[in-house]
């Protein structure tokens, strides 16, 4: 594992640690632009706890965090944080939720961390050296039927509703095993890199809160697309259709 590798996994763990300290606890809920769009001192917490590190041991790279914005040092490296991934879980009590880092090179993901703290998994990856859950090697399934399928739908909360109830009417016509919406987007590519889920639809996503999630996904064999099947220019793309690679990606591509 590079240096840089170990000090985002370092900073996440940190920061989800905090998220484990307050999970369950009644915090004062704060809206920013939408209802769904919220956060509490947990994610205040917990993105200080990441910077404290990144800033200190990685401090000539960018950095673009949801809660703080973006700190710009003319660097060529991006550090991408979501302090906490499924923050409307977290406080509904759900523990489907985590801390995320990715670490960019210009417009290629190239590391990234994805930490569960509930479960204490650290899923991560390098670019081509595979994926990592607790340093065990992950990969995807061989699943190739639809009904023995699950496929996870993620997207936007600001996004008109009516066209992806559509989608998720399609997808189900496949008579697929179940669609889960997990409102928590970076452990739904874990659970695919790990063998649990066989599809991810992500249509439109903020970048922090798919970037991690997407590399793990790859590097443990996922294919990924945009939703005309074409492979990607670059990471940058945030509507895109991650699979195990059998014949159910081609198929989720006429979904659209």
């Amino acid at each position: 594992m590079k240096r840089e590798t170990k000090v985002i996994v370092k900073a996440a763990e940190a920061g989800g640690e905090i998220l484990r300290k307050y999970f369950g606890q009644d915090l004062k809920v704060v809206q920013k632009s939408f209802p769904s769009d919220v956060y509490t001192k947990a994610d205040i917490e917990s993105e200080t706890a990441i910077l404290n590190i990144l800033t200190r041991e990685l401090a000539g790279f960018n950095i673009f965090s949801e809660e703080t914005g973006e700190i710009k040092k003319n660097s060529d490296f991006a550090l991408i944080i979501d302090p906490l991934d499924g923050s409307n879980n977290f406080v509904l009590g759900i523990p489907n939720f985590s801390s995320t880092i990715g670490l960019l090179y210009k417009d290629e993901i190239i590391a990234s961390v994805v930490y569960d703290p509930i479960q204490k998994k650290t899923y991560y990856a390098e670019k081509g050296e595979g994926a990592y859950c607790n340093k065990k090697k992950i990969k995807v399934n061989k699943i190739s039927k639809w009904e023995e399928s699950t496929v996870a739908y993620i997207t936007h909360y600001t996004v008109n509703r009516k066209p992806h109830r559509t989608i998720i009417d399609r997808i189900e016509n496949k008579k697929v095993k179940r669609v889960l919406r997990n409102w928590s987007p970076a452990l739904d590519f874990c659970m695919l890199a790990s063998g649990k889920v066989e599809v991810v639809i992500n249509n439109y996503s903020e970048i922090y809160d798919h970037i991690a999630g997407k590399l793990i996904a790859q590097e443990a064999g996922a294919r990924i697309t945009d939703f005309e099947g074409k492979n990607e220019k670059n990471n940058m793309n945030s509507i895109f259709i991650a699979s195990n690679g059998t014949g159910l990606h081609q198929s989720a591509v006429k979904l659209f």
